[in-house]
């Protein structure tokens, strides 16, 4: 696939994500969309993965970040990331995603999956496949019953039955096993390389086993979705798949399922497009903050900007020019070490306690708000300071009149500050990665299973998962592994009650899955976690527990069956 191809589909899919009041039936007439039968399968694929790309980051994402309140719309309303986030989500907002969904991703792949498998090419086909369930598990956990037997023939079919959901997802698991079995396939008139713009790679056999791990990682995050409905059925399912010779999973961040976005124009990625086209629509949440805040977590300066602005906009990691005794609160660097230190910072070093900040800074040492440690900081020792003031905006007292006295998205989401942007609010590349099934979500899993009475090997118990997945989220984020390490000495540990240790797994998932579509949703409808108050000035009482079906299927699907109730309260078949 020619790179100037792969640079028009970005193109192309960055300008009709970021348009979320596009007309469904436009998208599906657009003049710039070449006809699906006019493309050969690798074609297909390049143009169905970027469109999954941009779909988890766009509308679907801004959905239930704001619900979930992982982020906020709430404080320049009137606006729609406002009305989202007091759950005024109709049924016209779901006619783009799932116009994308079924129009553009789905339709591509099965047609894909057809190609592929007419020219003999088993490795393409099985690919489509392990996409096609990807794509189905986030339209079930979004609706519910959604068109699928039926929904392969949308050329012949133009009012295809909806299907249930549980039925849905028990067929999912056999359609990712016939892709697994097909991307192993001795021979394949093609495979697919650099036109996949997910596990690119030019050699097939390192990419298959990247799919592969991807594939037997997304059969945990389906089995994981049964935990409330039916443990037992959960733990057996999770016990069968890990304890099976052979199956391999994620096992490093860069084995996540993610698409690299880059800094030009069209191929940024869909959450800084967003921010570019609708500045002052998306802020830090409070409720997100506060479980942050309470335990000191690192990840905070790479998630959201400091407010008000504390003068650096990531930590700096300065080393330590003398040793510093137990009992001591002062610090010691070069001249030019501290540049950009201030009172209130937050300090992270070896034997420093957690949740440390400056007090004073000198023009070549820092005092501390609390004594070092027994053993004392060495000379050379890397000391994290990183900005601390963050404020979010509360959905249970949302404020009066529009302002923009919060912290906003940061580079997690958005990428590297562009060069010259030196305060809030920045500009960015956006060439950054859109995280859909991270590593850290895998080992979350394998915690939260463990504690269910699962197997945890090969580590050693659900703690020691727990632990593997702040590591995998931190290490992702950017944070030192000073301030990780630190972190995770106060807050690594399950204790507590079953219930309390499942609070701390998910809550720490919740902040893992910052930036991902729909899964922190998910959490949270299954397990209560994080524990949320509804919007003070909720369009509805309850947070949603599904979404609208859209209105274009009400209007002209004679099979749809019928729109869902006012108060968004209809459950998908695991939450119950």
């Amino acid at each position: 696939m020619k790179l100037r191809y792969i640079k028009f589909i970005l193109f192309f899919a960055g300008l009709t994500a970021v348009v979320s009041c596009k007309k469904y039936f436009d998208i599906n007439k657009d003049p710039d969309r070449l006809p699906s039968n006019s493309l050969l399968y690798p074609q297909l694929l390049t143009s169905a993965q970027v469109a999954m790309g941009f779909e988890g980051g766009s509308d679907l994402f801004r959905y239930t970040s704001l619900i979930t309140q992982h982020m906020s719309g709430q404080a320049s309303q009137p606006n729609q990331t406002y009305e989202y986030g007091r759950y005024n989500i109709s049924g016209n907002d779901q006619n783009n995603v799932w116009g994308t969904m079924y129009a553009t991703t789905l339709s591509d792949l099965e047609l894909l999956i057809k190609q592929a498998t007419t020219a003999g090419s088993p490795h393409y086909s099985g690919l489509g496949k392990i996409l096609k369930a990807f794509e189905y598990v986030r339209a079930v956990d979004t609706w519910g019953d959604v068109p699928y037997t039926e929904a392969e023939q949308l050329d012949q079919n133009k009012s295809p039955k909806y299907d249930d959901d549980e039925a849905i997802y028990t067929n999912l698991i056999q359609i990712i096993n016939d892709g697994i079995n097909e991307m192993n396939a001795t021979t394949s008139v093609l495979s697919p390389g650099t036109n996949s713009v997910l596990y690119t790679n030019s050699t097939w056999a390192t990419a298959r086993a990247l799919w592969i791990k991807f594939a037997n990682t997304l059969k945990l995050r389906i089995y994981i979705h049964y935990s409330k409905k039916n443990s037992t059925f959960c733990v057996a399912q999770i016990n069968s798949l890990v304890n099976t010779s052979g199956v391999t999973f994620m096992g490093a961040v860069a084995d996540g399922f993610q698409m690299q976005f880059y800094s030009a124009a069209g191929q940024q990625s869909p959450i800084t497009q967003f921010e570019v086209n609708r500045p002052n629509y998306l802020f830090c949440d409070a409720r997100m903050l506060q479980i942050m805040t309470t335990k000191g977590d690192p990840r905070r300066p790479f998630y959201f900007t400091s407010f008000p602005y504390q003068g650096i906009p990531l930590p700096i990691t300065p080393t330590t020019s003398a040793g510093t005794a137990a009992g001591s609160n002062t610090l010691s660097f070069s001249s030019t070490a501290i540049a950009g230190a201030a009172v209130g910072m937050s300090v992270d070093a070896v034997n420093v306690p957690i949740g440390t900040t400056i007090t004073a800074v000198g023009a070549t040492s820092i005092t501390l708000s609390n004594n070092v440690a027994a053993g004392g900081v060495a000379s050379g020792a890397t000391v994290v300071i990183s900005p601390s003031a963050f404020v979010g905006v509360s959905t249970t007292a949302p404020p009066v009149a529009p302002n923009n006295n919060y912290s906003r998205i940061h580079t997690y989401l958005r990428g590297p500050v562009s060069t010259g942007s030196s305060a809030p609010p920045f500009t960015y590349t956006g060439q950054v990665m859109q995280r859909m099934l991270p590593y850290a979500e895998y080992c979350f899993i394998r915690a939260e299973a463990s504690l269910m009475g699962a197997t945890s090997a090969p580590l050693a118990s659900a703690e020691a998962w727990y632990q593997a997945g702040i590591t995998a989220s931190m290490d992702d984020a950017g944070v030192n592994a000073v301030a990780r390490n630190n972190y995770l000495t106060t807050n690594g540990t399950l204790t507590g009650t079953a219930a309390q240790q499942l609070q701390k797994i998910i809550e720490e998932k919740f902040i893992a899955t910052f930036g991902v579509s729909i899964e922190p949703w998910t959490d949270w409808r299954r397990t209560g976690y994080p524990v949320l108050a509804a919007a003070a000035n909720g369009f509805i009482p309850a947070i949603p527990r599904s979404f609208f079906y859209p209105q274009s299927e009400i209007d002209f699907n004679p099979n749809c069956p019928g729109q869902k109730g006012a108060d968004l309260q209809s459950r998908i078949f695991w939450d119950n």
